[in-house]
């Protein structure tokens, strides 16, 4: 059996002996997700005071609660990059990437699913530290992925998710951010937010809208056999999450922008100091 369509969970399913549809056939991996990203968020404390100590103990209650919500999005997005690397050549996929369904690829968007219900639970409890465009990504995110399940565009599970190559970078950038200047070396700093700039722009903004206008071709092949109203609704979500990206971009080059002249002022100050 191809690696690309085994899905190690799917015989192991306590709830549907027969399941009547991918839905049925999955549920136990989506509650699964949901389950394990809870518990390692009431673990998040502790990994979190492992790794940044006093400053993590120092920090407010809801910053807190801010520092281990990025601890599982570190382990989510890991987990997402891993995850479809099978799935890249699957040509059972590329066949149909909007109508074709493997056992695997609906593992890989179930976990996913499940993540992003816990994503939306959580935006909607910290709804005053994170505010609207999180919540609206998370019902986004979770729409489209659930949609795959039908199946529609599992064939692109892959593709979208590679978005997640950018977030490592990101929260090492926000983890970074909340701890005293001078506790990481202002070069690897400097890395960092170079690489954030970089990825985010490739994966999410170039990649994100080229994507979208690969997608409609998809449907359009097979447009005798969807749903018109599902199609321009997914297309919509998409192009709304990219924007919301480039949103988001415009945001990450300003502040670096910023930084990058404050640096420069600093210098000549110290240079003006020394001259005197």
């Amino acid at each position: 059996m191809l690696i690309e369509a085994y899905d190690p969970f799917l015989e192991m399913n306590p709830f549907f002996k027969e399941p009547r549809n991918y839905y049925e056939a999955h549920a136990h991996e989506i509650l699964g997700s949901i389950v394990f990203y809870q518990i390692l968020y009431m673990s998040s404390p502790y990994i979190s005071h492992a790794l940044f100590g006093k400053h993590y103990e120092e920090q407010s209650k809801k910053s807190k609660a801010n520092f281990d919500i990025h601890i599982v999005s570190m382990v989510q997005c890991l987990i997402s990059i891993l995850s479809i690397v099978p799935l890249i050549g699957d040509k059972h996929l590329n066949e149909s990437s909007v109508l074709n369904y493997t056992p695997y690829a609906a593992f890989v968007s179930s976990i996913t699913i499940g993540y992003f219900v816990w994503d939306l639970w959580v935006c909607l409890k910290y709804f005053k530290l994170f505010g609207v465009g999180f919540l609206l990504h998370a019902v986004a995110a979770l729409f489209v992925f659930s949609s795959t399940l039908r199946p529609f565009c599992l064939g692109w599970v892959a593709s979208f998710l590679s978005f997640e190559l950018s977030t490592p970078f990101v929260n090492i950038n926000w983890f970074v951010s909340r701890l005293p200047a001078g506790t990481v070396s202002p070069k690897f700093v400097a890395i960092n937010g170079l690489l954030v700039i970089i990825t985010f722009f490739i994966v999410r903004i170039v990649w994100g809208f080229y994507a979208i206008y690969l997608v409609v071709f998809d449907m359009w092949a097979v447009k005798d056999e969807v749903s018109w109203f599902l199609c321009i609704v997914i297309v919509g979500l998409n192009f709304a999450l990219d924007a919301l990206n480039l949103f988001w971009f415009q945001k990450m080059v300003a502040i670096a922008a910023k930084k990058i002249r404050g640096g420069k002022t600093e210098t000549k100050k110290s240079d003006t100091k020394k001259s005197e």
